[in-house]
């Protein structure tokens, strides 16, 4: 009878002791726990096994900020095709290059932007409907294309950026896909039960600004840039409230977004 006091005693001495430790570590969910200071994803990622599990995935590792499961869904040949006033000054983003600029949103920054605090992902029109590849040599069933249309919200330090527009999603099937060398290396193949993304056109933003003047805007909000008079004249409506930029007032677009942290 005294032993099984005893060790009853003991048990709710650590029960005690853990709550205590539980209060001092900033009062972390045991249950959810965090990995540096982005929480770790509940939902288990989706699997790219078909063009609308592969898109499932894209919005799984933007709104997780994973960028592990990200780096695995472009493959070699990728390319990122900026939108019609961004690919004036920009060519195309290939693939190690968007793997970095995603690593630096969903994990590091870069030198003048924070990562990521929180990211939303809308696909608006889903159910996504997979249609045959329209480019030259791009033979369905092994590539497809999916457009719809998204919201993404990006919520950074201070602000939120607002991007609302269409995409344009060029996917292929493992077994006809470009699979990168040092994806192979870790086992992926020539597998039909797995999909990639090949090319991804942005036709988000709209609102003719362009990547420059998004840069001036930001400036300004830093005290970094001139001042407001050598701004274009079509920017000046939205370099207000003591001279910040107002998020939602410009018409950002992905590739926009994607310039922020190119650095």
């Amino acid at each position: 009878m005294r032993t099984t006091t005893a060790l009853g005693r003991l048990a709710a001495l650590a029960l005690a002791l853990g709550m205590l430790g539980f209060a001092a570590g900033g009062c972390d969910n045991p249950f959810k726990p965090r990995i540096g200071y982005a929480p770790v994803a509940v939902e288990p990622a989706p699997r790219p096994n078909s063009p609308q599990g592969l898109m499932k995935l894209f919005r799984w590792c933007w709104v997780n900020r994973s960028i592990a499961e990200y780096e695995d869904l472009f493959t070699e040949d990728f390319r990122f095709v900026f939108s019609d006033v961004d690919a004036v000054d920009n060519p195309p983003i290939l693939r190690d290059e968007e793997i970095a600029i995603a690593r630096r949103i969903f994990v590091d920054g870069n030198a003048n932007e924070p990562r990521a605090k929180r990211i939303e992902l809308t696909f608006v029109n889903e159910p996504l409907i997979p249609i045959a590849d329209t480019r030259r040599g791009k033979t369905d069933p092994w590539h497809k294309l999916i457009q719809t249309r998204v919201t993404l919200r990006v919520e950074l330090a201070d602000e939120a950026i607002q991007i609302d527009g269409d995409l344009n999603f060029y996917v292929v099937r493992g077994d006809s896909a470009l699979i990168p060398e040092e994806m192979r290396q870790r086992g992926f193949g020539p597998d039909p039960g797995r999909w990639y993304i090949e090319r991804w056109e942005d036709k988000t933003g709209g609102g003719g600004t362009g990547s420059s003047v998004v840069r001036v805007l930001r400036a300004l909000a830093r005290a970094e840039s001139p001042s407001a008079a050598s701004l274009p004249a079509a920017a000046l409506p939205v370099a207000s409230r003591g001279g910040r930029a107002v998020s939602g007032q410009l018409a950002w677009s992905w590739g926009e977004l994607k310039l922020l942290f190119r650095e």
